[in-house]
């Protein structure tokens, strides 16, 4: 009876710890959950057309309940759903393309099927609504805005002067209107509809920080100064970001991770910052504004963008010496930039930054993950950290306090289709007689519409609304933050662990 009753005991307690592991299982993937592709193939609306197949991979694992059911890697296939091209610019001034994502190789031989759209494109110039990848409008330029409309502002009449016709047409500075996005480009897509029972692929472990206890990751953390500061002693980022490793480990993680070093501030660096931000082209190795840590300048500065020179992720790097570890240890801070203009505020040329700069930190460890670059990551929470501030420039910001710790280690390719060039060639479509008669075409087109006072003056209410929702936004943003999770839940678990 004894031998019955401890058998039946074992048969309960398997039983509930069977029920347990189910009850855990991941039901479904919810809509609206992200995923990050990276374009493995180029998509254009000049050679694209309805059907086409859109190629891609994931770089960044999706976890529900602690077990991936999309690992990193993951071969995404999707297709075209609609296009619209310039051509020579008759009947559209703007592109714009429709993607649509519907199934991932979680495993070899085995398929998720979903349905997801395109919600956002990395450091793009091109806008996404309601799934649709909108282009730009050539026109829509500093020059554009200048010749064919402040010029014309007291004017009904689109053309009284001759000679800025001629000027126009002889310098012109004229974006790209078709949409190109090249292998590399980061898209993140959404969700649609919920995808049922997903595959569990593993369960999720701990990583490990190069030796170092839980005790010595809070006391490097601790030591850190909190934020950098501009020459002026005004506080500017927020150190979130250490980094253990060699410097040739340094060098090759951001180069296999697609990212570029700053330019120093000469009359180059200069004239290609202003030939970029008139023509709405991108900068890749744009320099950066000089930020200090305890009086002392970056060591390094690393910068990624794709075809605009408004947005951009950058990083400052700083060797940190106090540390008592033999190996190299640099602190970084992490921000990633919106758009940039004039500040009559502050006299000169801004970037402004993504109010949640945790995400910026979060963009930095996938990218060098998905390059294969990286052993380990922990994060390492910090109370005294104040959730919601501002940056130099007045911009508010928001943040979890935490410190990322990354272990890098010498690349090895995790996602082999990745392996990109990180500067593409420039995109061309048509020779240089198509493009030069579209061009014409579009300015006549514009000006016909734009160039008159109706129009000018519905410009300077439109940009004034704007004006006040931006500073609506900004003011809501810095009077009611985001509640954040101190344990640094902005990281993927799947690569990290938290520190208590």
């Amino acid at each position: 009876m004894t031998a019955l009753r401890r058998a039946c005991r074992r048969l309960t307690l398997c039983i509930l710890i069977s029920a347990s592991a189910v009850s855990l299982a991941c039901e479904q993937i919810p809509t609206g959950q992200s995923i990050w592709i990276r374009l493995t193939a180029p998509v254009s609306t000049y050679t694209a057309k309805v059907g086409d197949p859109v190629h891609g991979v994931v770089t960044e694992e999706v976890v529900c309940r602690g077990e991936t059911v999309v690992p990193l890697g993951a071969a995404v296939q999707g297709t075209v759903q609609s296009v619209r091209k310039v051509g020579l610019g008759f009947r559209h001034e703007t592109a714009a393309l429709k993607l649509e994502f519907n199934q991932i190789e979680v495993s070899p031989g085995r398929t998720m099927p979903f349905i997801g759209d395109v919600a956002e494109i990395d450091n793009a110039r091109e806008e996404v609504s309601n799934g649709v990848v909108h282009g730009i409008r050539s026109t829509n330029t500093l020059q554009g805005t200048i010749t064919s409309r402040l010029k014309y502002l007291p004017a009904l009449n689109p053309y009284p002067d001759i000679g800025l016709l001629l000027f126009k047409a002889t310098f012109p500075i004229f974006p790209e209107p078709e949409i190109y996005l090249p292998a590399g480009t980061d898209i993140e897509v959404k969700l649609t509809a919920p995808v049922v029972d997903p595959p569990s692929i593993a369960m999720l472990e701990a990583p490990q920080i190069d030796a170092m206890s839980p005790a010595e990751l809070r006391a490097l953390v601790a030591s850190l100064p909190e934020r950098s500061t501009t020459e002026h002693m005004v506080s500017a980022d927020i150190v979130n970001l250490v980094f253990i490793g060699s410097k040739e480990q340094f060098d090759s993680a951001f180069a296999n991770a697609g990212w570029q070093t700053a330019d120093p501030v000469n009359r180059h660096s200069i004239s290609q910052n202003i030939y970029a931000f008139l023509k709405n082209t991108s900068y890749s190795h744009a320099p950066m504004r000089p930020f200090y840590l305890d009086g002392q300048r970056p060591d390094m500065n690393w910068e990624k963008s794709l075809n605009t020179y408004a947005q951009r992720d950058h990083l400052r790097l700083w060797e940190w010496t106090g540390t008592g570890r033999t190996g190299t240890v640099f602190i970084g801070t992490a921000t990633h930039d919106r758009s940039a203009g004039i500040s009559l505020r502050h006299h000169e040329f801004v970037h402004h930054i993504d109010t949640k700069i945790d995400d910026e930190r979060s963009k930095i460890i996938r990218d060098l993950r998905a390059a294969g670059c990286v052993q380990s990551v922990y994060v390492v929470p910090r109370r005294d950290v104040a959730p919601s501030g501002f940056n130099s420039i007045g911009d508010p910001i928001t943040t979890d306090g935490a410190v990322a710790v990354v272990q890098l280690q010498e690349c090895h390719a995790a996602v082999p289709q990745l392996a990109s060039d990180p500067e593409p060639a420039p995109f061309k479509p048509g020779n240089a007689v198509f493009r030069y008669f579209r061009r014409e075409v579009l300015t006549v087109r514009s000006d016909i519409w734009r160039a008159n006072i109706i129009y000018a003056t519905y410009d300077v209410l439109r940009m004034g609304f704007h004006a006040w929702r931006h500073r609506e936004t900004t003011a809501a943003a810095s009077g009611a933050p985001e509640k954040l999770n101190p344990e640094g839940s902005h990281l993927s678990d799947s690569v990290t662990a938290s520190l208590p």
